[in-house]
């Protein structure tokens, strides 16, 4: 475990319409927050399309239909996110798993809050335990 590394922060409340894209809507507002890190407070609304790769398998999985979106939570770097979603189809079944970048369009509306971490600078660098790209958190400055 790293150590948790303390920041302030700024919270951005706004909404995605019909037909956007989750994921781009996501990078947006990360562009327009001028931020190096930032996290998924929370988001509702709906999907008429997802893509979302499950775990332990390589192949995303395409989901077309209407869906809630029942939680989303994540972390957005300069370079890219990791963002995890559960969806549910109108019978209240559930999928979930990482949300792909393609493919996320918005059904009627997604109401998000996500919170610029001020204090902080995220990147991914290789992991030799997981052999994956993993969060590395840096501190811009001191908050003593």
């Amino acid at each position: 475990m790293t150590t948790p590394l303390p920041s302030q922060g700024v919270f951005h409340a706004f909404r995605l319409g019909p037909g956007e894209n989750l994921v781009e809507g996501l990078r947006r507002a990360f562009e327009v927050a001028q931020s190096e890190a930032m996290a998924i407070v929370t988001c509702v609304g709906s999907l008429t399309e997802v893509v979302i790769r499950h775990a332990d398998r390589p192949d995303p999985q395409t989901y077309r239909g209407r869906f809630e979106i029942t939680s989303l939570v994540g972390t957005i770097d300069p370079n890219g996110q990791h963002l995890h979603i559960a969806i549910a189809d109108p019978d209240g079944r559930s999928y979930g798993g990482h949300l792909m970048a393609e493919g996320s369009a918005i059904y009627t509306t997604a109401e998000i809050v996500t919170l610029a971490l001020t204090e902080l600078v995220f990147s991914r660098e290789p992991c030799p335990a997981s052999g994956y790209r993993e969060l590395v958190v840096r501190q811009t400055r001191h908050t003593g």
